[in-house]
């Protein structure tokens, strides 16, 4: 018998994605992508790169295997390995293609091997007619540009809206750019039960005595039948969520290094105790066992887990990643690149997130591995030579001033705080982070910019040190790029000038801040004079749908130092 708790059975009034594709780690001669199929019948697929447009008979191929058939038509391709796209991960594959050519364009489909047209009418799922296509890197550009989105939710207002993806579409071509960040919160699990979308949460709190019952024999709960349950959850939420054309169009165009936050997750994932968390799942007259409760929170955690991997950082660059829970500890989900001269290290802030451990260590946040690899990126040579470094934190290191701040007494706010690095309980954290970064950016000559997403609306920040007096250090923040933004008002509600909250150290300027539209931002290294540049450009979309920006030039730094 089918059961209310079933992710195929939910009665969503909106479409799921079917096939798409995500340009992922993309170097002078080498990209990762993924993609997803409509069917498990195509047998094993393959992605195939062209310098030209695809011009050929792409429907069948003449029933000959991928490989003859180009070489027959005179077609000069580069071929990926077979993989399976199969129900095991939700027809998802990642493909790896390597020596290729620096700053060339490629045109790209997904074939399928199956030569038998009545299992598959057609053997190319994507770039038949679409020209699908991307640019490897230049390894010595005079400018780079990448863009920075996050907080993507179309549900959260009415009516439903993609917000600036249309206008970051349009920048992205106008500024040739290199790559785009997705810096959390691509999807929302838990915040949309108002436009008929379930929340993970309330979901689970609604139908946990039916799913223990379910998946429970002689008392004994069946944790990877729950967590199989939960997998199909998460993956309808990519599905509903990234099903955009004007989502789809940016990320099979340009290539994508992204990062999670809460809302991948659930609201508040890491910011809560135990204790917490296990009331989240509490019912009046549900007869609640305190321990299975939190019990079934740990394996929500290991379904975003798992598909997480899935449709977001298996295309990233490679990581150890150990999607068993007894290895939680040692699975490692922040990384580190380089595109010409600049160099990039995304945090990770949710893998690892445990406010429980800021008391004893004030380590919650990134924790005492993450940061010293994190360390050890910045010791490397490759990194030092850069004169431009991009972190990638979720969160702000700045953002909300003292008022906002203080209001952890409100309990629906206690999660959303404890996020922040300016919480009291991040202070010893962020202490460690900063020092590494002015010394890093003051030893090297460096600009050191952290990019962060999170709270629906944007600001500039320049961090300085007073230890570290010559360390040019800025906090850029841009969101939301489709969630419901916050009103003008919260303008009065962030840091202001002077003293960093918590720090006797570091203290604050702000160079820009606006909210009351949705926003991206385009972060810009240009090496064209004596002088490297690093400059950030907020864009919004004003109330005629022009494109709006506003440039704020960071610093500059001797190119030649």
């Amino acid at each position: 018998m089918e059961t209310p708790f079933d992710s195929e059975v939910f009665e969503h009034a909106y479409p799921k994605l079917s096939t798409m594709a995500i340009v992922g780690h993309t170097t002078t001669d080498s990209t990762k992508i993924w993609a997803r199929t409509y069917t498990n019948v195509g047998s094993e697929w393959q992605l195939v790169l062209s310098k030209k447009p695809f011009s050929c008979d792409l429907i069948r191929l003449d029933e000959m295997n991928t490989e003859e058939y180009f070489s027959s038509n005179n077609i000069e391709v580069s071929i990926s390995s077979p993989e399976m796209m199969t129900e095991d991960t939700d027809l998802t594959a990642t493909f790896t293609l390597n020596n290729l050519d620096e700053n060339t364009r490629y045109y790209y489909a997904l074939i399928s091997s199956c030569t038998d047209k009545d299992k598959i009418a057609r053997r190319t799922e994507l770039g038949r007619f679409n020209k699908h296509s991307f640019k490897t890197q230049h390894s010595n550009p005079e400018k780079l540009t990448f863009g920075f989105y996050s907080c993507h939710d179309p549900f959260s207002q009415k009516p439903h809206s993609t917000g600036a993806w249309p206008s970051l579409l349009q920048i992205l071509k106008d500024k040739n750019a290199s790559f785009c960040m997705g810096g959390g919160d691509q999807i929302y699990v838990d915040t949309n039960k108002k436009e008929e979308m379930y929340s993970i949460t309330d979901w689970l709190s609604q139908y946990k005595n039916q799913i223990i019952g379910k998946y429970s024999s002689d008392g004994v709960l069946d944790e990877d039948g729950v967590v199989k349950l939960f997998v199909n959850i998460y993956r309808m939420y990519y599905r509903l969520y990234w099903v955009f054309p004007e989502v789809k169009s940016v990320y099979q165009k340009y290539p994508q290094y992204m990062t999670w936050d809460d809302h991948e997750i659930m609201d508040g994932w890491g910011s809560y105790s135990q204790a917490e968390r296990r009331e989240l799942l509490s019912k009046l007259l549900q007869n609640d066992d305190e321990e299975t409760n939190g019990r079934l929170i740990e394996l929500l955690f290991q379904a975003a887990k798992r598909v997480y991997f899935e449709y977001q950082h298996s295309h990233n660059p490679d990581t150890n990643v150990l999607l068993e829970e007894s290895q939680n500890a040692l699975c490692v989900w922040d990384y580190g690149y380089i595109t010409g001269n600049v160099a990039t290290y995304v945090l990770d802030l949710r893998g690892h997130h445990d406010f429980e451990r800021s008391e004893a260590h004030g380590n919650a946040l990134l924790g005492d591995k993450q940061m010293e690899r994190f360390k050890n990126w910045l010791n490397r040579p490759d990194v030092k030579q850069s004169k431009s470094v991009f972190i990638s934190t979720s969160v702000p290191i700045v953002h909300w001033g003292k008022l906002v701040m203080n209001l952890d007494f409100i309990k629906s706010a206690k999660d959303d705080l404890r996020d922040e690095w300016g919480h009291e309980s991040n202070w010893r954290e962020r202490k460690k982070l900063l020092d590494l970064v002015a010394q890093h950016s003051e030893s090297n000559k460096s600009i050191v910019t952290f990019l962060s997403g999170d709270v629906h609306c944007a600001s500039v920040f320049r961090i300085e040190s007073k230890d570290k007096p010559n360390a040019r250090v800025f906090n850029a923040t841009s969101s939301a790029i489709s969630r419901k933004p916050n009103g003008k008002f919260v303008e009065a509600l962030m840091a202001k000038d002077g003293k960093l909250e918590g720090s006797e150290n570091y203290s604050i300027k702000c160079l820009s801040n606006f909210s009351g539209s949705h926003n991206f931002m385009m972060l810009t290294t240009d090496f064209s004079d004596d002088e490297v540049e690093v400059s950030v450009d907020l864009y919004w979309a004003s109330e005629n749908d022009d494109i709006s920006f506003r440039k704020i030039v960071l610093d500059k730094v001797p190119d030649n130092l």
